[in-house]
């Protein structure tokens, strides 16, 4: 029976983790720093390369100067992959990251890479203690003149804070 309890266990804590990376990725792309907040540490550290690398509550407070660049952006992690030892867990979560600029000269920027985090459980919650990126591509393609407006044509469009997720999923309102 402890075979099962400690499997069970390890398929919670997983699950913990998984719940993590994709409040991170909601967090960015709604540009909500109450939750971006929640998934680090006080004292973790988030090394961008040289994006940012510092605190992550220093980073935390510039995502709105670093998100302004951005009219959409659109973050989607794949491939993941934990170790679990106790209270400790690394992971290694591969993404892909969709920018569409602002401005005269839209472009659509497009990155991938891997997220290397170290991971605590302090109080029973699991959060980022150290998260690096690697940086294994990137891609810029020149927007159209009427992308926006063919966007538009298909529906609600939505990014940042007034996406349409706060207001059709009222569990998942604003730092939840």
């Amino acid at each position: 029976m402890s075979d099962r309890n400690a499997a069970l266990n390890a398929l919670l804590d997983r699950e913990a983790l998984r719940d993590l990376a994709m409040r991170y990725a909601r967090a960015i792309d709604r540009r909500d720093q109450d939750l971006l907040r929640s998934v680090y540490h006080d004292d973790a550290i988030d090394d961008h390369g040289l994006v940012f690398c510092d605190r992550a509550a220093l980073f935390v407070a510039q995502l709105p100067q670093l998100m302004a660049p951005f009219a959409i952006t659109a973050h989607h992690l794949t491939n993941q992959s934990y170790r679990i030892e106790g209270d400790r867990a690394d992971g290694e979560l591969y993404f892909i990251a969709y920018h569409r600029t602002d401005g005269p000269d839209e472009k659509h920027l497009i990155a991938l890479g891997r997220y290397l985090d170290n991971y605590e459980r302090r109080g029973g919650d699991w959060k980022i203690a150290h998260r690096r990126l690697v940086w294994d591509s990137f891609i810029t393609l020149d927007a159209g003149a009427d992308d926006m407006a063919q966007l538009a044509a298909l529906g609600v469009m939505g990014s940042a804070a007034g996406d349409r997720s706060y207001e059709a999923l009222p569990l998942m309102g604003p730092g939840q």
